[in-house]
Formats: C-alpha cells, structure tokens, sequence
C-alpha cells in the first residue's frame, strides 16, 4: 500500500510540474508557439513522458473531466425538480466542491480558453463528453422522444455553463461563478 502511495504522489508530482511548466510558457511566449517538446523539456521529462500524462497540448489546459465525480454530483439532484434546475443545482454543487488551489487553475485555464480558438473548440468537446455523463446520471433515455427532447436540454445547459465560464475568464475571476452560471441559465430560460 506503501509503495502504491508513493507512486500515486510521484504521478501528481509530475503531472503539476508539466502543467506548471506549461502554464509558464504559455505565459512567457504564448500558447501557439509553445511545443509538446517544449514543455517536457522545461519540465525535465521526455516527450514520451508528456503523453503519458497528456493526450495532446490542448489537454494541459483543459485535461480530461472526472466523469464519475461529475456524474456524483447530477445523480444527487431531486428528481422532482425540472431538468434545468437539476443541472444548474448540480453545476453549483461542483463549483462548491472546488478547492482553492483548483479555482485559481481552473481561472488560469479558462483565462487562455477565452484567448485561443483551438481550446474553445477543446471545451466544445469536453460539453460532449460531459452530456453523455449527465443524461445517464439524470436517467435520460435517448432512445425515446421525450429523452432525445431533454438531450437538447442537457446540451444548451452545458452550453449556458460554458459561456458563464467564459464570462468569468473574461471578468478575470472577479465575478463567482454561482452567479454567471445563474445568469447564463436565466438567459437559457427565456428563450
């Protein structure tokens, strides 16, 4: 057990410093000029090493999601209530869930999402992977007219979630994301 601890410390460890290392990079150069080669060589790995960790440079900055702990945080909603409030009330129950140090990488992340095109198409994609989570977690059957109608819903609110995201990337986090998320889903209520 021991020994699995450390293995599961060395594994965080490097995966930070190749975020943290990219992250500086980003920073110092830009994102579309920074290679792969380039953050494992400031991070003082290989290049195979990078993609042990990262599928590609876009996934530094929005990795892959916890499926299972977002779907955690949906199953636990009331099933009484419509299913837009479910996922707003669940997009919530996330957002409570973030540690300090998550909130400041995640504005980070989401600071460059807003700045460069190939990773808003990167969060388009992470919206799929999510929907398909959130209809299982919500008990939603695609199969029926009545579950493809509230995949559609799934979908715009996902949408919502990701331009309050946004939004808050572009206030520099000085707008908590509670309320944009409560702005976004007004706005997605009023169509």
């Amino acid at each position: 057990m021991e020994a699995r601890d450390w293995r599961a410390q060395k594994r965080d460890a490097t995966r930070r410093r190749l975020s943290d290392a990219a992250f500086a990079l980003f920073d110092e150069r830009g994102y579309e000029v920074v290679s792969v080669g380039d953050i494992a060589h400031a991070a003082g790995v290989s290049v195979p090493t990078f993609y042990a960790y990262f599928r590609t440079k876009e996934h530094v900055v929005l990795p892959e999601q916890d499926l299972g702990w977002i779907h955690d945080h949906f199953a636990d909603q009331p099933t009484e209530l419509d299913l837009t409030e479910r996922i707003r009330r669940g997009l919530h129950a996330m957002v409570a869930d973030l540690p300090p140090r998550t909130t400041d990488d995640l504005l980070r992340r989401w600071r460059l999402v807003l700045a460069v095109p190939a990773l808003r198409l990167r969060a388009v994609d992470r919206e799929h992977a999510s929907s398909g989570v959130l209809a299982q977690a919500l008990g939603i059957d695609l199969a029926t007219s009545g579950g493809a109608a509230d995949t559609v819903v799934v979908s715009a609110c996902l949408t919502a979630a990701t331009t309050a995201f946004l939004r808050w990337a572009a206030t520099g986090g000085e707008d908590s994301i509670p309320a944009l998320l409560d702005d976004a889903f007004v706005a997605l209520r009023s169509i």
